[in-house]
């Protein structure tokens, strides 16, 4: 199995500090730092059929994630020593770069039901683990107060985090089916350099319609919630978010028994948790892109 996704986000955030050319952490005058990051994620993934009903799957996510930050009234500060110590304080916390790397691998083992409640309908549960394969970080607040480079982007949690994943699907009439599912990730613990992941708890809701044998449509609705991440126990307020997706695709089944899945997701509401009335998170479009080959 192999997929790829991508999604832009934006953000923005006040800052009353700036580095001065000797280190010293200092007030300067609010300015406004304003950071885009584009994501390209791929992921892959084998499914080995134990049984009739059991299935082991094990996914592999390898992410680009390009960073682009921008003070907007920078030239609104006449002093030029200011200006440069906003730019370095800008450096420190958001520099524009391009980030590459693996994130926490999913084990997961998976059980399959027909006929649950009608003849033709579909139960799906599976259980398992993330693997901390992803790259962390240091604790970005406590490095930003001391005036040090850091990253707030990182590519795993760095703990095994438990998973549960429900799916149920059903006919409807003719080539209609509906579709329904539940998806919970749950971090517990610190890792060595004291971050607790976020949990989150995903949900869906659509319906496929097979037009032919070889091609069928989609359309779903997906919402998510997802908790505090924390640092040493401490609540790291770029986290916890609400949002929700509409999302329109169509899977053609290809001449060499790799069906294609093409999709596109687009916001309907977000939230974060920290500021119900901030706008410090815009998620834009995402595409998927998903091959699937049986062998």
């Amino acid at each position: 199995m192999f997929g790829t996704r991508g999604f832009n986000a934006q953000g923005r955030h006040h800052e009353r500090k700036g580095i001065s050319l000797d280190g010293e952490v200092i007030q300067v005058s609010q300015h406004r730092h304003e950071v885009e990051l584009n994501v390209v994620r791929f992921d892959f993934g084998l499914k080995y059929q134990l049984s009739q009903e059991l299935r082991l799957e094990v996914t592999q996510p390898y992410e680009i994630r390009s960073q682009v930050a921008k003070i907007p009234d920078i030239e609104s500060f006449e002093d030029p020593d200011e200006r440069a110590m906003i730019l370095r304080n800008q450096d420190i916390h958001h520099r524009n770069a391009t980030y590459r790397g693996i994130s926490d691998t999913d084990l997961l083992l998976g059980y399959s039901m027909h006929g649950l409640v009608g003849q033709n309908d579909m139960l799906t549960a599976k259980f398992g683990t993330t693997i901390p394969t992803g790259k962390t970080e240091d604790d970005p607040w406590i490095l930003g107060d001391m005036g040090k480079e850091h990253l707030h982007i990182q590519f795993g949690t760095g703990t095994f985090n438990p998973i549960g994943d429900l799916r149920y699907s059903f006919p409807v009439y003719g080539g209609l089916r509906a579709n329904a599912s539940i998806r919970g990730k749950f971090p517990f613990y610190e890792n060595s350099k004291s971050y607790r992941g976020s949990w989150d708890v995903t949900y869906t809701g659509g319906l496929n319609y097979r037009l032919t044998n070889w091609l069928s449509l989609q359309t779903s609705y997906l919402g998510l919630y997802q908790s505090y991440a924390y640092w040493a126990g401490e609540k790291d307020i770029n986290t916890g978010l609400r949002f929700s997706m509409v999302s329109f695709g169509t899977t053609y089944a290809t001449p060499y028994n790799v069906p294609l899945t093409v999709m596109l997701m687009l916001p309907l509401q977000q939230e974060t948790l920290y500021d119900k009335d901030s706008d410090a998170f815009e998620l834009s479009a995402l595409v998927s892109v998903t091959a699937l080959y049986s062998f």
